[in-house]
């Protein structure tokens, strides 16, 4: 039997389902409806135990009518669609997020792995908050940390060793390192003296060291490369997401580090003639990157039940998924064709 952290969930939940679902009316104009997925209230019964083993929570499933699809007139009403599905499989990464296994915690290896699930659920839940807030420029910065996430949660599944998880952890404890020893050469040109900042770092160090399971003198600072051996792109190729890379990640890499084309594009205004003016107002969000992230964040949470759970949580997941994941495409598919024959400013 699955255990599930219910106090995770419920409340993980409760806040997802807090994000108001878009629909639209008959003539296309956006309306903020009240509906709301089932209260986790209806199937957790909460108390003092934060392991339970129980059902599979009740995800409500958002309709797609490829009829009702045709009549769309605007983009807006394909990125309510978007929104709406990429909130539904935001729920099933939530579960995913609290799902423990065979035992009633996870150990070092697991939590890396399920610490990352974690991790996605938060920022697809503020993907969807930008996205509310028709902020695309946030938006995409979050998505391509989420697709960071996603390569990093189906590579560790895939290769999964003590071996490989070692090399993660101490790979994101060079810092920590770098960090210890600047002050102990601090304390040491001082004589010996540590100041009471100095302290409270290196006890945070060491607390940070020991839930690791690792000692900080033995993170290696001459070891440049990435951890397990392979950079992101290469992890990418191998769990299948490199046609994503440039989607996702590359493109929205621009958005991160404030390169010219995310500056020209989404924070100035130009008419092609060498002059600009600054551009305040936010972009809207288009529906692709909703489409793809759902896609892809589906198959880290079908990776990471079969992960921790074994065929018997695939059991569970399996159908769901699939008919989340061929209603996420209809969507799409409906949306390329609402794109044809459109051109720039349109799309």
């Amino acid at each position: 039997m699955m255990r599930f952290d219910r106090d995770c969930f419920g409340d993980a939940l409760l806040a997802i389902s807090s994000i108001s679902i878009w629909v639209y009316a008959v003539d296309g104009a956006p309306l903020e409806s009240t509906a709301s997925w089932a209260s986790p209230s209806q199937y957790l019964n909460r108390g003092t135990m934060s392991a339970t083993e129980g059902l599979f929570p009740s995800i409500d499933r958002i309709e797609v009518d490829p009829a009702a699809i045709k009549g769309y007139t605007r983009e807006s009403q394909f990125v309510g669609l978007a929104f709406n599905l990429l909130r539904e499989a935001a729920s099933y990464v939530c579960v995913a997020a609290c799902t423990l296994g065979s035992e009633p915690t996870w150990n070092r290896d697991q939590a890396a792995v399920g610490g990352n699930m974690v991790r996605l659920y938060k920022l697809l839940s503020a993907f969807l908050d930008q996205t509310m807030q028709d902020r695309r420029e946030t938006g995409d910065i979050i998505s391509r940390l989420a697709y960071e996430t996603i390569v990093n949660v189906r590579y560790m599944v895939a290769h999964f060793s003590p071996t490989l998880i070692d090399s993660y952890i101490r790979h994101s404890l060079r810092h920590e390192r770098r960090l210890q020893d600047t002050i102990e050469t601090n304390v040491a040109d001082r004589g010996g003296e540590i100041l009471p900042i100095e302290h409270r770092m290196l006890k945070s160090l060491d607390r940070a060291a020991k839930v690791a399971g690792v000692t900080l003198d033995t993170v290696d600072l001459k070891d440049k490369g990435p951890w397990g051996g392979k950079n992101l792109r290469q992890k990418a190729q191998e769990v299948g997401l490199d046609d994503a890379y440039f989607a996702v990640f590359g493109g929205m890499s621009h958005g991160v580090h404030g390169a010219w084309q995310d500056i020209y594009q989404s924070h100035l205004k130009t008419d092609g003639d060498g002059t600009f003016t600054p551009k305040l107002e936010w972009d809207q969000p288009r529906p692709q990157t909703q489409f793809l992230l759902a896609l892809i964040s589906l198959d880290a949470v079908h990776d990471f039940f079969g992960f921790i759970g074994g065929d018997a949580a695939l059991d569970q997941v399996r159908d769901p998924l699939e008919d989340l994941r061929a209603r996420v495409n209809i969507a799409d598919e409906a949306h390329e064709s609402y794109l044809v024959g459109k051109t720039w400013p349109e799309v």
